[in-house]
């Protein structure tokens, strides 16, 4: 079972997720590979969305690899507005017009989540009928539930989770953590 931070409030969610952004926020994305591989299962996607960019660093990579698509990060800081293809937006709320658009979904912040089940639904909502979610996670995920990292879990607690919440594992990456899936009856 997957285990959640329990904060006091939204607010201080929000206030605690800002904190961590900014303090991170000249990290630079480094997993071109796990781009490379996503494209390697996923060849065409015209919509392109990624959760919890911090830098919009993902994007850029993701229009390195499909440059036509139309790609979009969110993120939860009002720092979002300063870079390209990023909009100020928590995750788990869900916007009418993302609804079925996205062709791959893409996110290394689960982790980040206030409401785990709550996301999980609006990103399913958020695929194309043919779309893939890949989510990232790795064996420092499975650590306890903090302030700035609220949901933990191990591999199998997150495949398990996912499943239990309608989503279909079709492959781990173990070397880069990552989970691709599909949606049942998307």
């Amino acid at each position: 079972m997957l285990r959640v931070y329990n904060y006091d409030s939204y607010e201080k969610y929000v206030e605690d997720q800002t904190a961590a952004n900014k303090k991170k926020i000249h990290w630079e994305f480094k997993k071109e590979n796990h781009v490379q591989w996503i494209k390697s299962k996923k060849l065409g996607a015209s919509n392109i969305i990624c959760h919890g960019t911090r830098n919009g660093g993902e994007q850029k990579v993701f229009k390195k690899y499909y440059p036509d698509a139309y790609i979009i990060g969110t993120e939860i800081s009002e720092t979002a507005n300063q870079f390209d293809m990023t909009v100020q937006h928590d995750f788990t709320k869900q916007k009418s017009q993302w609804i079925n658009k996205f062709d791959i979904l893409y996110s290394n912040a689960f982790d980040h989540s206030f409401e785990p089940v709550e996301t999980i639904k609006t990103w399913k909502e958020q695929l194309s009928y043919s779309g893939k979610m890949f989510i990232e996670w790795s064996g420092k995920y499975g650590q306890e539930s903090t302030q700035t990292d609220p949901v933990s879990g191990t591999v199998q607690q997150v495949m398990d989770f996912l499943i239990s919440q309608g989503v279909v594992i079709e492959e781990f990456n173990n070397e880069f953590g990552l989970l691709m899936c599909s949606v049942k009856n998307n």
